[in-house]
């Protein structure tokens, strides 16, 4: 089932589904037992988050239940999270040797990625601790469901009006943070102001994402330029916490012509990772949080209540019923 919220439904039921199919879903990633076991725990974990922004948007409708289920999900994910976090950085790794392959030898940084692989592997742990982390995880969504399965607003009746409300506050609420932290990020460059800016646009991908039934055109670009931007300040974090842990131990990582190399192209790539971020998140935030949210529940009552009059019998022309 899609990740969205359809106008033409009644808010709860839509949320119910989109949540339930991304249960069901990190659970069939959990309970894998082919292919490889960081790729299904990176799926895993990319269903919490799905989970988290969701119960996010609603939390208007329902405090307590974001409360319960924003904690379930947040330690769900954090429990699959320590392999995973280690496997970005050998992938940001990765990236940086083929963005600069031409003016590399083979295995130029051997020495780091070893360093990496071996403490993902050791973060990952023995198989029986792997297993009690899935089946913590996996409790963690079954202990959700029933909680999703009842949640209603109003009885369960379509109320259009009510839910922009909702959506508004809920959508509204993201954004205004998102924009904060853009004023923060681009006044600071600092990389803990970065991550915080990612994070936030991040979770308002996820909301275009959930209301672009509203306006699907419309929303598209701006869904692509949200995931770009946090995709690009995504890898700028791995980056950071890859230096951190250079610095913290180089002679664990390589000698010391290895790690210069290797630092000034990190330092290349991430000034360009910056600058492209936070254009873009300047471009994507570029309205007031008030003006976004009058937006969201304005579309969202107009699709309402076009898709209520499409499914509304055709009356017959005066003229026609007339001659009958």
């Amino acid at each position: 089932m899609a990740y969205e919220i359809r106008p033409s439904r009644p808010l709860d039921a839509e949320f119910r589904k989109a949540a339930l199919a991304q249960v069901d879903r990190a659970l069939a990633d959990l309970r894998r037992e082919d292919g490889d076991l960081h790729e299904t725990i990176h799926e895993a974990r990319k269903r919490f988050k799905k989970l988290r922004g969701l119960v996010r948007l609603l939390r208007p409708a329902d405090e307590d239940l974001y409360k319960a289920l924003n904690a379930s999900f947040r330690d769900g994910a954090r429990r699959l999270s320590g392999a995973r976090d280690k496997a970005a950085l050998i992938e940001a790794l990765d990236s940086l040797g083929e963005r600069n392959a031409d003016q590399l030898k083979a295995n130029s940084f051997a020495s780091v990625r070893d360093k990496l692989v071996a403490e993902r592997d050791e973060a990952a742990g023995e198989e029986g601790e792997i297993k009690r982390s899935v089946e913590e995880a996996s409790a963690a969504l079954e202990q959700a469901r029933s909680r999703i399965e009842a949640f209603q607003i109003g009885g369960g009746r379509h109320q259009p009006k009510k839910a922009a409300r909702l959506l508004a506050a809920g959508a509204g609420q993201t954004y205004g943070r998102a924009r904060a932290a853009l004023k923060r990020a681009a006044k600071t460059r600092d990389a803990d102001d970065l991550h915080e800016l990612r994070k936030r646009v991040k979770y308002h991908w996820m909301h275009l994402r959930l209301i672009a039934p509203c306006w699907p055109e419309a929303f598209a670009p701006a869904i692509d330029l949200a995931k770009t931007i946090a995709d690009d300040l995504g890898r700028d974090h791995d980056f950071a916490v890859l230096r951190a842990e250079i610095r913290a131990d180089p002679a664990a990582f390589g000698d010391e012509e290895t790690l210069s190399l290797l630092l000034a192209l990190v330092d290349g790539y991430q000034s360009e990772l910056r600058t492209r971020g936070l254009a873009g998140s300047r471009r994507l935030l570029v309205d007031d949080a008030e003006a976004f949210s009058e937006k969201v529940a304005a579309l969202y009552r107009l699709s309402a209540e076009e898709a209520e009059r499409t499914a509304m019998p055709t009356e017959a022309p005066e003229a026609d019923r007339r001659s009958l």
